[in-house]
């Protein structure tokens, strides 16, 4: 469910989902489908506000280089437009 949060590091593990990177590397993403559905439910206007709150969010529960942000930021907004095409 939206806004649930692990309640310990051994939830947070059984949570983990792949993201494929623009290279095609995949990378394991703690609570990503949470972050997804929560970032969704803000109504964010405009790509780059929605790259910074998912980015910001997945940074609370994985460590993220900050030479990679733009990387991740990139995947995380194709997998949030897939997100939001099932939803339709």
């Amino acid at each position: 469910m939206a806004g649930e949060k692990p309640c310990c590091a051994e939830a947070a593990a059984r949570s983990v989902k792949k993201l494929t990177l623009a290279g095609g590397s995949d990378v394991g993403i703690a609570n990503l489908e949470n972050v997804l559905k929560e970032v969704g439910e803000m109504k964010l206007a405009g790509d780059d506000a929605v790259k910074r709150e998912l980015l910001k969010r997945v940074k609370v529960y994985n460590y993220i280089a900050p030479s990679a942000d733009e990387e991740y930021s990139d995947a995380l907004l194709g997998e949030y437009r897939k997100l939001l095409r099932r939803q339709v």
